[in-house]
């Protein structure tokens, strides 16, 4: 920078009536400037009042006018347009400068080059890249994330490598982290990683701030309201916490996730390198232990550890975990009630009451329970069907409007007979024992157990034991004129037990008259 005249003090010093030469003395400065700023002063139309009141730019800009002057050796930049640009994926410095210097040549202008084009932008985004440090309150925030680099694993069955996805979760005030790897980044992965993720932290925290990650985040708009998915929510309300995801393409709002997966996650890839793991929990074993290595290691720039902070200042302030853990449940939507009073649910049926048949309903599922709801309302419940079983049913019987139908057969009739009575039972199983074709008499057998439903099963016991004393096998043609005998026979008898009740009349007994246990 070039080294200004001290216009300030030769104005102070000439208004002290010091001549030109001491001035210069004093000052260290030629005369000549001293009879320039002397000659500028007298031509200039502000007294010394007012000049006092100017700071030092401003004077010397008053008289030295032309410094101030902007020399426009080349077109200007428009690093608004350069900044917006660079947003663009496949666009460079170099590539805008460029189409910068072909426009400069149409127009028959100078441009500058790209030193001065690259240093100008490093300029115009110096305010723009402005960091402020944040401070984290203990036990409120936690941070959670997939890392983006991975890890692999040797499946005993398949004989193949499987890609590893490492979760990540960082407290911002401590610094504490928890890593684990999962098969995938479905939906049950990421919650049951959310659900070891608090076990392991022994609490739970005011909010955990997310990614808008689809497994967790429906909607996130840049004005309104946040949408999660009900697996998400559901978890959210289990355990008391907030869930806040990260704006978009705002990663700043969870630096200490961010930058836990650049050291931690990175690390511990890099560690283990050189190992062949044959399943999951033996990677997750082999984690646990580098990662509480790296918990434990103190801090270079502040005092103590990750985990030694935690446990002394933070985790105090974190709240109970709930007695039960979270059941980690999926949610399918939109599933018709058939005309059977079930839905089809992975390859099975399950019952719901028969008032919602024809419309729709909602699943929530786990590995154990199907939950079945419609309009938010809880329906039915059922054990899940094992994988694998295809077109199995789960049946509630108060679900349906009737008892289900189930032909009969040979030990059905058999078991009825015998609830009727030995006699039955023995006409029954005379006709099985005499038919060729064991199935062929189960006609017989239903159409002589159907005479209960006609008469009683005393009725049919009476015949039966009465047809017995005159044949072997009885069929029906057979066994009729003994019910009708013995349907009358019971007929007459009620009605001669009603006329001697008649004739009797009421008697009242000696305990009516009976007073205080004399009569």
């Amino acid at each position: 920078m070039f080294k200004k005249t001290k216009v300030r003090q030769i104005l102070e010093l000439l208004h002290k009536d010091l001549s030109a030469r001491e001035i210069s003395k004093t000052l260290n400065v030629s005369r000549n400037s001293v009879a320039f700023v002397k000659e500028s002063y007298d031509k200039c139309d502000k007294d010394w009042d007012e000049i006092c009141l100017m700071n030092d730019d401003e004077i010397y800009q008053l008289f030295y006018p032309h410094t101030f002057r902007p020399r426009n050796r080349f077109a200007p930049v428009d690093y608004s347009y350069v900044h917006s640009e660079l947003k663009k994926v496949g666009v460079t410095e170099m590539l805008l400068w460029e189409e910068y210097c072909e426009k400069c040549n149409a127009q028959g202008v100078p441009h500058c080059c790209y030193a001065t084009f690259a240093n100008g932008y490093k300029r115009f985004i110096a305010d723009k890249n402005y960091t402020s440090h944040i401070e984290h309150k203990p036990g409120v925030t936690l941070e959670v994330d997939w890392s983006g680099p991975t890890m692999s694993y040797m499946d005993p069955d398949k004989q193949e490598q499987q890609t590893a996805y490492l979760f990540v979760a960082t407290f911002p005030y401590s610094q504490y982290t928890y890593v684990e790897a999962a098969t995938s980044m479905n939906q049950s992965d990421w919650l049951s990683c959310n659900v070891h993720m608090l076990e392991f932290f022994g609490g739970t925290p005011v909010r955990i701030v997310c990614d808008n990650l689809k497994t967790g985040v429906i909607k996130h708009p840049k004005h309104g309201e946040v949408v999660l998915n009900d697996s998400y929510l559901s978890f959210a309300e289990h355990y008391q916490v907030a869930i806040m995801p990260a704006q978009v393409k705002k990663p700043k709002q969870k630096a200490s996730v961010e930058g836990a997966v650049g050291k931690i996650a990175r690390k511990i890839i890099g560690m283990l390198r050189n190992e062949t793991f044959h399943s999951i929990d033996g990677l997750n074993s082999a984690i646990r232990k580098v990662l509480d290595r790296l918990n434990d290691k103190p801090f270079q720039k502040r005092n103590g550890s990750r985990k030694a902070i935690y446990e002394l200042e933070e985790k105090p302030y974190l709240r109970t975990l709930p007695m039960l853990p979270f059941e980690i449940c999926e949610w399918s939507y939109n599933h018709k009630v058939g005309p059977n009073s079930h839905i089809w649910f992975h390859k099975g049926q399950y019952s719901v009451p028969s008032s919602y048949i024809n419309k729709y309903v909602d699943v929530q599922y786990n590995s154990s329970l199907v939950s079945i709801y419609a309009s938010h309302k809880l329906i039915a419940e059922h054990k899940r069907i094992p994988r694998g079983i295809r077109n199995a049913k789960r049946t509630e019987m108060s679900h349906l409007p009737y008892p289900i139908y189930t032909p009969d057969t040979m030990e059905s009739t058999l078991n009825k007979a015998e609830a009727i009575g030995n006699s039955t039972r023995t006409v029954i199983g005379r006709l099985y024992d005499n038919a060729k074709v064991k199935e062929q008499a189960l006609v017989d057998a239903r159409t002589v157990l159907d005479i209960v439903g006609v008469y009683d099963k005393d009725t049919l016991e009476t015949a039966c034991s009465l047809a017995l004393k005159d044949f072997y096998l009885i069929t029906y043609n057979t066994l009729m004129p003994y019910v009708k005998k013995a349907a009358k026979n019971r007929k007459k008898d009620l009605t001669n037990k009603n006329i001697k009740a008649q004739k009797q009349g009421i008697i009242r007994g000696a305990d009516y008259y009976r007073k205080d246990g004399n009569l």
